[in-house]
């Protein structure tokens, strides 16, 4: 579809729709990355201090831990960041009522989201905190040469219930995109991934940094041509990007490679501009960082982020897990924090015995098909105990049954093809590691 008719006949009256004002605040964010830092702080004290006084009073778990600093909702601002307590994954899992605020916050959406980490959680968000999460997105696009309703092709994740696979296709269809699965891919469907690319000539490529290399690679190796489409920028997410990656998405597409990072609770965090600096989207997120200092990076910082837009779900102080290494003001003249690098981020795979490879994502909709069915299954995560065998743990809930387990392990069967088979074995906990994460996928090393 012809972007202009792609962003203005469908994605525009969407939005406006939906009460997203997606367009207006895009326009906001293409002046405010150029204020100086002074001024984007003192926006982003503003909103935190509206924020927070928020939450203490209309969020029950926030409202008890001021009362418990001995605040009263009512006289809490930024000065008071302190007494929130820091959120980790566990606290959205068993606490989420008590994050959600009891005040009208107009319309909202909810937004499955987990990570690597085998806990998968719906989040309600309201409306203009979609909103911002979008505009940010395609602000930091614009740095690329891409517009709302430029065809995209998306390396991602493939719904594998019925309802949600139509649910996807139509909003693929307002974002002028075509999905390719990253859930599995031999070599023949690389090989039809790129004839679906040169016939549907996108202007830019999106994914999982891991899919796209498996897809360059292939391409190159094979001597399939892409560099002659005419594509504009190429974005990775979700995984670290080697050195290794960006020189052979780039060699591939005939583009330049940038990345992203964030998270499905809060969205885009991070954009990488040309000058390859990566940039806090600062008008949506207010962050603190924890020293953490490594080995080869002294400067190491733990990011601890604060949702300044969600009024339905307050997410204050919550800990992602990965560390980022603050860079002087960048010389494209933003106003926006710099970072130098983020670390931390990390996605496995689980290779069938015909080679066909299984990204984390794929057992993550798994979990979130077993959330949607009601199987009482508190956190799981998939051990491969040899070539094509797989072995779920999972951590019941009450209610649970042999038959929930089996109906798991039959749908990894179903949806990978038969290339896998699993057997359900319950267990009291996984095993964290040092860091604290939970591990979606353990692979077995000699048999990979």
């Amino acid at each position: 579809m012809n972007s202009w008719l792609a962003r203005n006949l469908l994605y525009r009256p969407l939005t406006r729709l939906r009460g997203e004002p997606v367009f207006g605040l895009l326009a906001e964010y293409q002046a405010s990355q150029w204020w100086p830092p002074e001024r984007i702080e003192a926006l982003q004290r503003r909103r935190l201090d509206a924020l927070l006084a928020h939450a203490a009073r209309f969020a029950p778990f926030y409202r008890r831990a001021v009362q418990e600093a001995g605040l009263e909702p009512s006289e809490v601002d930024a000065t008071h960041l302190g007494a929130f307590p820091i959120l980790e994954k566990r606290h959205l899992q068993e606490h989420l009522g008590e994050l959600c605020a009891a005040s009208r916050v107009g319309r909202t959406s909810f937004k499955t989201t987990g990570g690597s980490t085998g806990v998968p959680v719906r989040l309600r968000k309201d409306r203009r905190a979609t909103a911002a999460e979008q505009a940010a997105s395609w602000r930091s696009y614009g740095w690329y040469g891409i517009r709302p309703g430029d065809r995209q092709a998306r390396f991602w994740g493939v719904a594998l219930s019925r309802r949600a696979r139509l649910r996807y296709r139509a909003i693929d269809l307002v974002l002028n995109r075509d999905r390719f699965s990253a859930f599995a891919f031999s070599e023949e469907d690389l090989a039809r991934y790129h004839r679906l690319v040169r016939r549907r000539r996108p202007v830019w490529a999106y994914g999982y940094v891991s899919m796209l290399s498996q897809f360059a690679s292939y391409c190159l190796d094979e001597g399939l041509p892409l560099a002659d489409l005419g594509v504009r920028a190429v974005v990775t997410t979700s995984e670290v990007l080697t050195a290794r990656d960006r020189e052979r998405i780039s060699e591939a597409f005939g583009a330049p490679v940038f990345d992203e990072y964030g998270c499905g609770e809060v969205g885009a965090v991070l954009y990488e501009c040309e000058r390859g600096r990566l940039h806090l989207m600062a008008e949506n997120i207010f962050v603190e960082l924890v020293p953490e200092p490594t080995a080869d990076e002294p400067d190491a910082a733990r990011l601890v982020v604060t949702d300044l837009h969600n009024r339905a779900t307050p997410l204050i102080r919550y800990d992602l897990g990965d560390r980022v290494v603050p860079a002087p003001p960048c010389a494209c003249g933003r106003g926006l924090p710099a970072f130098r690098r983020v670390f931390g981020r990390a996605y496995d795979f689980i290779t069938a015995p015909d080679g066909s490879r299984f990204h984390g994502e794929f057992f993550m909709y798994l979990l979130e098909q077993a959330h949607d069915r009601g199987l009482a299954i508190r956190q799981a995560q998939f051990v491969e105990v040899a070539p094509g065998r797989i072995e779920v743990r999972i951590v019941p809930r009450s209610g649970y049954d042999a038959n929930q387990g089996a109906l798991l392990c039959g749908w990894l069967a179903e949806r990978s093809g038969g290339r896998l088979t699993a057997s359900a074995v319950l267990c009291e906990e996984i095993p964290r590691l040092p860091s604290g994460k939970l591990r979606l996928i353990v692979r077995n090393q000699a048999g990979s």
